[in-house]
This record gives C-alpha cells, sequence and structure tokens, in this order.
C-alpha cells in the first residue's frame, strides 16, 4: 500500500522547516544588529566627547588670549602714555631734562628703560644713566629720521640694549621741532617678561602657551607655558591672517608633536598679536577615561551578545516542533476571539431571603472582558462577583450593582489597584438592568485619562525649567497651608529673586539667558530638603517652600545654602556670568494664614533684601513694610513731581582758568517740593535713576535748558554753552538723539549751545542703540564732555574713536592738589595727555585759592566750583553773563572779582 500525507500535515511539516531556517538566522542577524548599534552608539559618543572638550577648549583659548591682549593693551597704552609725558617734558624743558632725576621723584616706571636721541643719534639723558651713546646706525633711528610719523612704533624684532646690555622689545615715538623737522626720538626699552607677565597664568595645562609676536611675524615674548620655559615651541611661525581667531593646529606644526587650539588676538592700534595654545592631548586627558569606559562597554556588549546569540540560536531549533504545534492551536483560538473593544458581562442577581441583592453570578462574557479582568472566558462564567474581583473590590463594586438595579443605570470611571498587574489603569463602567439582571459594559480609557494627566501637568510645570509654575502655586498653596494647620505645623516661603540676571540675558542673549534659568532652577533643587517644593513664577523669580519646619533657623540654614550656591559663576558656551540671589521669607502662621498674604510678604521681605545689599535673605517684618511703603510711596510721589513738573533749573558757571571769564553753564535739576522745599539732587536723583524715572525727568531738564536759551536769546543775550548730563538708563532707553535734534529745532538753538556730559560707563558701553546714539549726537556738532575723568576705566582709544572734545576732571582729584604728590602728577598726567589729544580741560570742585592757583599753572583750560561760582537760578546767570567775567587775572595771581 502507498500511504498518503495529508495537506495539512505536509503544510505543518513545511512551516516547521521555515520556522527552523528562519530561528537559524534570526539571533546571528539580531547579535549584529545589536552590536552595532552598541558600537555605533558608543563610537558616536565618544566622537560628542572629542568635539565637545574641543569647542570648550576653543572657548577657553579665546577667553585666555582676549585676557591676555586687553592686559597687553593695557601694558603698551601705559608705555604709550609715557612716551607722550616725556615728549611733553623735552619740548618744555629740552636739554635741560634729566630723565635719572624723573625716575627717582617716581614720574616714571621703573620698569622702563628710557632713553631720548638727539637729531644726530646722540643719547642726550637716560632713565639709566651713563654716558652718551652714539645709536644712528639703529634702526629705528634711521626708521624715525625718514618718516615723519608721530604714532608710538613697537620694533619688528628683539633687541640688545646698547646701554642696559639686556634683550628688549624697543618702543620709540618720533620728536620734531617746532617747524616740524625732525629732532630726535624717544625710545623706550622694556624687558620681554614685562609684557610676558599674565595674571590668569594658572588657568594653562602643562603643555600649554602665551606669547607675543609682531604683526610681521617676529617672536617679542617667547612661549612660555608650565612645561615650556624661554624657547620657540613652534616649528615655523603661526600666520594670523585675521585680527582675531582660533584654529586647530597639527602636531607636525611643533617640536614636541604636541597639536593645539590656538587662539589670537591683534591689538587695537598697535602692531602686537598675543596668542594661546592649549594642548590637545591636555584638553583630551580628562575625558580619555570616559572614552576607554566606553569603548569596553562596547567590547563587553559584543562578548555578551554572541553568547546570547548562540544560545538563542540552539533553543529556537529546539522550540521550531512546539512552536509549530502552539501556531495552530493559536490560529483556532483567534478564530473564537472577539474583536469588540469592550468587555461586556451579563450577571444575574443573587437575592436574599428578605428581597435584598447579596451577590451577582457571571451568565456570560465575551472574551475581551474576561482578558480585562485577567481570566479566562471559560472560568469567570458560572462565578460570583464575590468570588474574584471584577477590576475592584467587592465592598466598593457591589454598591454600584445594587444602584443599578434600584434605578435602572448606573455609569462612572473608576482607577484599577495597581495591585491588579496586566490590567488596565482607568475602566469607563456602564450598568443597565435587564430584567432580573445586569448588562455589564467595561471599556479601557488609560490612554485618554493619561492624556488628561500630562495636560494637568503641563498646565502646573514651567515649560522651560520643568519646576512647577505660579498655576500650581496657586492652586497647591492653599492646600498645604490647611494640611499644616491641622497637624499644628510651621511653614516657610521664601521668594527668590536673581540679581543681575537682565543684564546677563541683555548683553549675551535670550538662548545664554534660558541656559541660565535651567541651570539656576538647577541649583536650587540640589540644596533644598527632602520634601520641598521649588516653583518658577516666571522671568527671573522662584519661590521654594519649606513644608514643614521646626524653627525659624530651618528656613536660614537653606536660604543660606541658596545663597552660597549663587556664589559660584555660572559657565555657559564659554561666557562667565556672576549672578547671585537676594531671597525673602516669610513664615506661616507667624506672618499669614493664607497663601496670598505669604506670597506678598515673602516678596516684600525679598525686595528689602534687595535694596540693602544684593544676595542676601531677610524675614519679613513689619518694619521692612513700612520701610518698602515709604520707598514705593517716594517713587510715586517723585513721578508726580515729574508729571506737574516741579522742578527747575540752576546753572553753575565754568571759567576760564587764567582769565576768568565765563565759557559756559552746566545746568543742575533742583525739585521745589510743594512742602518740603527744595530738595537737592542727592535726595532724588539715585532714586530716579533705580526707577527709571530718570528718563522722563532727563526729557523735562533738557525741554527747560533748550527753552532758556531761546527765552536769553530773545532778551538779546549771547548765551554760552549750557552742559547736560545725559543718564546711562536715558540712553538704554534710546531716542535722546532725536530728541535733542527735535529741541533744537523747536527752539532755533544752534549745535554749539549746547554740549553733553557722559560718565565713563557711557564711553566704554558695547552696546550697539547706544554708541549710535552718541555718534548722532556728535554729528550734529555737539561738543561731547566725558564727566568725573579717573573715577572709572577709559581706553586712550576709545577716547579718540568716539571723538570726546573734553575731560572734566572729577572733583575727589582737585580737592587733593597741593596735598598729595600722587594727585599732583596724576592731574598733570591728565592734562598732558588731553593736551597731545587736543582735548579741552575742565577741573570741577574748585574750592580753594591753592587749587585754582596749581590748575593755572598746569595750564587747565576751565575750571568750576564753589570758588568760582555756586549753582544760581536762570536771573542770577543772566546777570553772570552780562557781566561776562568772575575773577580777573593779575599777574601770577587769582584774584576773585
Amino acid at each position: 500500500m502507498t500511504s498518503q500525507r495529508s495537506p495539512a500535515k505536509g503544510k505543518s511539516r513545511h512551516g516547521f522547516v521555515q520556522g527552523a531556517v528562519f530561528s537559524l538566522f534570526l539571533w546571528p542577524i539580531i547579535f549584529l544588529i545589536l552590536v552595532a548599534t552598541v558600537w555605533i552608539v558608543a563610537l558616536d559618543e565618544i566622537s560628542d566627547i572629542r568635539n565637545n572638550a574641543e569647542q570648550d577648549a576653543m572657548a577657553r583659548a579665546q577667553s585666555i588670549s582676549r585676557a591676555y591682549s586687553e592686559q597687553l593693551t593695557r601694558s603698551v597704552q601705559q608705555i604709550d602714555a609715557v612716551t607722550l609725558n616725556v615728549k611733553y617734558l623735552w619740548e618744555k624743558q629740552g636739554m635741560d631734562l634729566d630723565l635719572r632725576e624723573a625716575l627717582r621723584r617716581g614720574l616714571l616706571p621703573p620698569q622702563l628703560y628710557i632713553t631720548i636721541v638727539d637729531r644726530n643719534g646722540m643719547g642726550v639723558t637716560s632713565s639709566l644713566g651713563g654716558a652718551p651713546i652714539d645709536v644712528s646706525d639703529r634702526e629705528y633711528f634711521q626708521f624715525h629720521k625718514a618718516h615723519q610719523t608721530m604714532t608710538l612704533r613697537v620694533a619688528p624684532k628683539l633687541e640688545v640694549g646698547r646701554r642696559s646690555g639686556k634683550t628688549i622689545v624697543r618702543f620709540t615715538r618720533r620728536l620734531e621741532t617746532a617747524n616740524g623737522a625732525f629732532d630726535g626720538v624717544i625710545t623706550v626699552g622694556v624687558d620681554p617678561t614685562f609684557l610676558a607677565s599674565f595674571n590668569d597664568e594658572g588657568a594653562l595645562n602643562p603643555h600649554d602657551f602665551i606669547s607675543i609676536r609682531h604683526e610681521d611675524g617676529a617672536l617679542l615674548v617667547s612661549e612660555k607655558g608650565n612645561n615650556i620655559r624661554g624657547s620657540q615651541v613652534h616649528i615655523n611661525p603661526p600666520v594670523f591672517a585675521t585680527d582675531h581667531g582660533v584654529m586647530l593646529m597639527d602636531a607636525d606644526k611643533y617640536k614636541d608633536q604636541d597639536a593645539r587650539i590656538l587662539a589670537w588676538h591683534k591689538l587695537t592700534g598697535y602692531p602686537l598679536i598675543s596668542y594661546a595654545g592649549l594642548s590637545e592631548s591636555d584638553v583630551l586627558a580628562k575625558q580619555k577615561e570616559v572614552i576607554n569606559s566606553y569603548r569596553q562597554f562596547a567590547e563587553l556588549c559584543t562578548v555578551l551578545f554572541l553568547l546570547i546569540a548562540a544560545i538563542g540560536t540552539c533553543l529556537s531549533i529546539r522550540m521550531a516542533a512546539r512552536k509549530q504545534q502552539a501556531d495552530e492551536i493559536r490560529q483556532t483560538y483567534q478564530l473564537a476571539v472577539d474583536e469588540a473593544r469592550e468587555g461586556f458581562f451579563t450577571m444575574r442577581a443573587l437575592y436574599r431571603e428578605n428581597g435584598t441583592v447579596h451577590d451577582f453570578v457571571i451568565e456570560d462574557c465575551n472574551t475581551r472582558g474576561a482578558s480585562m479582568a485577567r481570566y479566562s472566558k471559560s472560568s469567570l462564567i458560572g462565578k460570583r462577583l464575590s468570588e474574584f474581583s471584577l477590576l475592584q473590590d467587592l465592598e466598593t463594586a457591589l454598591p454600584a450593582f445594587r444602584h443599578a438595579m434600584e434605578t435602572g443605570f448606573f455609569e462612572d470611571e473608576f482607577e484599577v489597584s495597581a495591585a491588579l498587574h496586566g490590567a488596565p489603569q482607568w475602566v469607563h463602567r456602564r450598568l443597565i438592568r435587564s430584567g432580573k439582571g445586569l448588562a455589564v459594559t467595561l471599556r479601557d480609557i488609560s490612554e485618554t485619562k493619561e492624556s488628561e494627566r500630562l495636560l494637568i501637568k503641563s498646565a502646573n510645570t514651567d515649560a522651560l525649567t520643568g519646576l512647577p509654575n505660579r498655576y500650581w502655586l496657586v492652586n497647591s498653596l492653599p492646600t498645604l497651608l490647611r494640611v499644616a494647620g491641622h497637624r499644628n505645623k510651621a511653614m516657610a516661603v521664601l521668594f527668590i529673586d536673581l540679581d543681575d540676571f537682565k543684564q546677563a540675558n541683555d548683553r549675551f542673549g535670550h538662548a545664554v539667558g534660558d541656559k541660565l534659568l535651567k541651570m539656576a532652577a538647577e541649583r536650587l533643587k540640589s540644596v533644598i530638603r527632602a520634601g520641598d517644593e521649588v516653583v518658577r513664577l516666571g522671568g527671573d523669580e522662584f519661590t521654594v517652600l519649606l513644608s514643614t519646619i521646626e524653627s525659624t533657623a530651618e528656613a536660614e540654614r537653606v536660604a543660606s545654602r541658596i545663597t552660597e550656591a549663587f556664589t559660584e559663576p555660572f559657565r555657559i558656551l564659554g561666557h562667565s556670568m556672576n549672578v547671585g540671589s537676594s531671597i525673602g521669607i516669610s513664615l506661616f502662621p507667624e506672618d499669614g494664614l493664607d497663601a496670598d498674604t505669604l506670597i506678598q510678604k515673602a516678596d516684600i521681605a525679598m525686595y528689602a533684601s534687595k535694596s540693602d545689599h544684593k544676595g542676601i535673605f531677610r524675614f519679613y517684618n513689619d518694619e521692612l513694610y513700612q520701610s518698602i511703603r515709604s520707598k514705593l510711596d517716594a517713587e510715586e510721589e517723585l513721578r508726580y513731581a515729574i508729571a506737574k513738573k516741579q522742578f527747575f533749573m540752576v546753572y553753575q558757571p565754568r571759567v576760564d582758568t587764567r582769565t576768568g571769564d565765563i565759557r559756559g553753564f552746566e545746568a543742575l535739576v533742583r525739585w521745589q517740593h510743594p512742602t518740603r522745599g527744595i530738595v537737592p539732587p542727592a535726595q532724588f536723583i539715585e532714586l530716579a535713576e533705580s526707577t527709571g524715572s530718570i528718563v522722563p525727568l532727563g526729557s523735562l531738564v533738557m525741554d527747560c535748558v533748550f527753552k532758556q536759551i531761546a527765552a536769553w536769546q530773545n532778551m538779546g543775550e549771547t548765551p554760552v554753552p549750557i552742559s547736560l548730563n545725559i543718564s546711562p538708563r536715558q540712553l538704554d532707553a534710546g531716542g535722546v538723539d532725536q530728541q535733542i535734534k527735535d529741541l533744537m529745532k523747536r527752539h532755533k538753538v544752534s549745535a554749539d549751545l549746547i554740549e553733553i556730559e557722559l560718565t565713563e560707563s557711557v564711553m566704554m558701553s558695547e552696546v550697539p542703540a547706544v554708541i549710535d546714539q552718541i555718534t548722532a549726537i556728535r554729528q550734529m556738532g555737539i561738543k561731547l564732555h566725558l564727566d568725573d575723568f579717573g573715577t572709572g576705566y577709559s581706553s586712550l582709544s576709545r577716547l579718540q574713536e568716539i571723538e570726546m572734545q573734553v575731560i572734566k576732571i572729577d572733583r575727589a582729584f582737585v580737592s587733593r592738589l597741593g596735598t598729595s604728590s600722587q594727585a599732583d602728577v596724576l592731574v598733570k598726567t591728565i592734562v598732558l595727555m588731553a593736551k597731545e589729544l587736543h582735548m579741552s580741560i575742565i577741573a570741577e570742585g574748585v574750592e580753594t585759592i591753592a587749587q585754582l592757583e596749581t590748575l593755572q599753572h598746569l595750564d587747565c583750560d576751565e575750571v568750576q566750583g564753589y570758588l568760582i561760582a555756586k549753582p544760581v537760578t536762570a536771573p542770577e546767570a543772566r546777570k553772570l553773563l552780562q557781566q561776562r567775567r568772575i575773577f580777573m587775572h593779575a599777574e601770577n595771581d587769582a584774584l576773585p572779582v
């Protein structure tokens, strides 16, 4: 007989073979995919680590190079100023000038070797002393003899000084006679170590270096770092094609075969280039351990996956036969699966003798319902509700079922116990009475509930920092206070404002500002206690809720940790930012019983801490409230006074230092208070600056001054220029140049009758809008005064760039004239510098005849102060205009009229 194989059996055998072949290749494929994925991720992470390290190193190299360039610029500017001073002394004293004596008197820096050479190349005088030396054959002498340039020159290479015998960097300046003929050379020799000193040299790694080159390529200061001293590490000099930049130089460019990240900055106005080189091996040294760990992890995963693949392949082949049988059973089972998305049950009520329902029995259900209940369909039919949990315990479920039997309908949603693994998280239940039983429908609504939860979380979470937001605080704090009240516990609310965040945000941009806020949030979370909460209210304001405290000392400790955490600078994208925290604290129940009161009082305490001194914390008390209330009242009173124009102008004359003739007035504002009388500026100008009221007040002052000039012109008087003080806040607000232009046109006042006084901080501003306004004012023909010169930091190049015409010497230096040799030298230096820059000098705060005489001898142009005249009203100023002279000069004495 010939046996016949059934088609089903043949198909099964074919399926078995296919399954075996598939299993044979499945695990190796999975192995290859997993290994490839692990290695791709590992290599990608290693690449990211390298790239991030190089980017950070480039940023650090640029920062070091920039800092070194700024330090070097100040040193060269000092040398520049010294040569101008020596030039002036030579032109005044000629052959009588003794530089050795000037050095002994402290008028010259001892680290500079200064010599004056006459037109024949013979040394005339030197700070080193000694016999005259002929330098007519020197390159710098021949250069200045042939070129008519008055700027400071830096020799293109190192030299050995004939007098000092030392290797020096030479700075020279041409001397000329009154008719412009060559008259010799001022030469300044500088030890390279003077220029090479770097305040932040500790920031360099062992193989890093810093150096200075001439723009022609010559090395002036040898590369130096911890392991590099006194030699050139480059094989060939680097070429700098731009004024500043950063680049990676390969290892073959260096003698020690160590690649470096090189950043450079060319000095503005001088032919010098400072640069820093960071060793790539040092940069990557810290990441080497992390990189090795990624490689080891990938190798370990490769071995592990190989073992798993081998075992899996063997097991898969052995299980192929069983799988075939299971597939046949599964196919049969799937035919009977109910495709409905909801679970259905029909349940019959069971009654006691008294007619009350005490239980329910399942008569039928679909597969979906059984799976939701985590049972098989067959095991459920015939079971009572009391015998199993239909996703809810009997004590909770039975009342709902009874209610449906009584009323005919019941519908609800409930959360399934977390202990029921594999069951839906949330279920919608509908119970409808049918005869003596119920039709029960169960629907899985877990996804809908999760969506609702995410929406609620989104509404209560700050999108930037991930912290709870103001909405969460408003809704949650009342509940927390009620719980604390019931438990008789104390709470604390800390209101935190970031100090100087706005300046950092404006300077570096909103992207850096957002990153700063995220980092600030992380710092806050890192120092609070477990169970406490950090909330972002908005902007740079945060709140910390201390859920329970035993005493105020606990709140103090948390506030101290926050304050200390914010003393560390934030470092973002190569920028270092100091942003502190001002904290106000209110206590529950001492300071209030409701959320609004506690937040308001914590805000008041924060405002007081910021007003007293940034970076501290204060507890709320009633005195603070009164103080804040007084300050707010003062701000409101000032705004009201500006709106009602309760201000008038006084004018303090500026006179010619020699003749006493009036050269101009400075306009000063006074407050005519209706009850307090005249309020001096010291009591309201600072308040106006801090609140921003200085902007409308400044506009009012400008309008008054222009009106007064126009009035004097209409009276037939010949006005003199009036100078106006412009606040930095006015320039930040913008439009000052347009205001002045409109006032000039409206009142028919020419530009030569208006002068603008600016502070050094405004002059050094890098904000484009501020610089544009100053430039526009200058282009109108209006003179610019640099007010309170010497109290800040001014760059000589910026003075020339903005084209300031007048420098006002601060009264702090004038008051010490004749009593301090340092003050005399400083004022003399400022006058000499101004003369060389073709700028006028005004000395303010002159109060004694001795000060006036000293300023006359120093050839100061104008003076201003109580010795000359106090600020006067407009009618009194008109009389001074008619008088035209405040004191007369007779020979060497100043005689007040």
